[in-house]
């Protein structure tokens, strides 16, 4: 199993006691590779360097410019998940990047599913099916 790389974009040095114990909590996981950047221009170009799954923005710093990482991030990363950190607690955290994650995968599934050919293909002499437009 490939591990997730989630950029989190937070100022260290103001103490952001939730986020903090979802960054701890996730130091004991195995599942999640952290990377940190202390501002959204740092943000910026770590994510030229490198690609990342997910980038956690830390909304209650306000020395960090979300609108600015929701707009530059996916143009840099299409597949970048993007999660706010409002406050909420470590375990709140935790279920919305979960739940993020999840969402992703449904999407690709449902892609998939789509593009599956599993249908016979239409006969050259059949009728196209009914369409109301």
């Amino acid at each position: 199993m490939n591990k997730k790389e989630i950029l989190v974009i937070t100022n260290t040095e103001k103490n952001n006691s939730n986020l903090t114990q979802w960054i701890t909590d996730q130091a004991e996981n195995e599942e999640y590779v952290l990377f940190f950047a202390s501002s959204d221009e740092r943000a910026i170009e770590l994510c030229h360097q490198r690609r990342y799954d997910m980038a956690v923005i830390d909304n209650t710093d306000v020395d960090i410019k979300l609108k600015k990482l929701l707009a530059v991030l996916p143009i840099l990363q299409k597949e970048v998940l993007l999660v706010s950190h409002n406050g909420e607690a470590a375990p709140d955290l935790h279920r919305k990047v979960v739940a993020a994650f999840n969402k992703r995968k449904l999407e690709r599934i449902k892609r998939l599913m789509v593009l599956d050919s599993s249908k016979p293909a239409p006969q050259a002499n059949a009728l196209p099916p009914f369409s109301a437009n």
